[in-house]
Formats: structure tokens, C-alpha cells, sequence
């Protein structure tokens, strides 16, 4: 199935979730609400509506914003299911997938550069 937000596809949430997720994680539902919500995010923080403008933005800069969408909506499902691993395990996943998104945050004014969106 196919996420409803624009930026990441359920498979790619998925591969950033990793193995062993439960199945409130892997469930189409799910994955598009926390699509979305890693989309009003990436506006948040950029100010830029990459969603609205999705057909102008560079197929490279594309790549870096589903990275950015399925990594914070995998953030979000791994906080909803955090029983799926043991607790080292889940906070490694959570530290990961928290410094992508900051690391993230960071890049996100020169993809607004490059994507020509104003």
C-alpha cells in the first residue's frame, strides 16, 4: 500500500522502523498518519510546503525529503510500539533516527535553495 503523504512510501517508514516491528507499526493506517505528520514537521521546520510544490522539487532533493519523512515517521511509530525491542534497542533506534532528523534540519534551507521553492 502505498502511504497517503507524498514524501516517503510505506516501504521506506517500514526500512527505517527496521526488523521485528509490531504489527500496529506496520499497519497502512498507521503509516499514513505519521506520514503526514513527518510532512507538517518538514513544513514546520523549513517553512517551505515541499508537499504542495512536490512536482517542482529536483529528483535529488526528493530522495533527501522521503530520507527526512519515513526516518521522523518511523520515529513516531517507534514510540507508539517501543515493547517491540528490548529498551537498549529501541532507544538506539530512536538516537539514530533522531540524529537523521537533526542532521536533517540542518540541510533543509539549502534543499529549499535548491529545489527552487521559495
Amino acid at each position: 500500500m502505498a502511504a497517503a503523504g507524498t514524501l516517503a512510501t510505506d516501504a521506506q517508514i517500514l526500512l527505517a522502523i527496521g526488523e521485528d516491528a509490531n504489527t500496529a507499526q506496520v499497519l497502512g493506517t498507521n503509516t499514513d498518519i505519521w506520514i503526514l505528520m513527518a510532512e507538517a514537521d518538514i513544513y514546520a521546520e523549513s517553512g517551505v510546503d515541499f508537499v504542495a510544490n512536490y512536482a517542482t522539487v529536483k529528483a535529488n532533493v526528493k530522495q533527501f525529503l522521503a530520507s527526512m519523512a519515513a526516518n521522523r515517521a518511523a520515529f513516531y511509530a517507534i514510540q507508539q510500539g517501543q515493547n517491540s525491542w528490548g529498551l537498549a534497542t529501541t532507544q538506539s533506534k530512536l538516537n539514530v533516527i533522531n540524529k537523521i532528523w537533526e542532521d536533517g534540519k540542518k540541510q533543509l534551507l539549502t534543499v529549499q535553495d535548491l529545489s527552487g521553492i521559495a
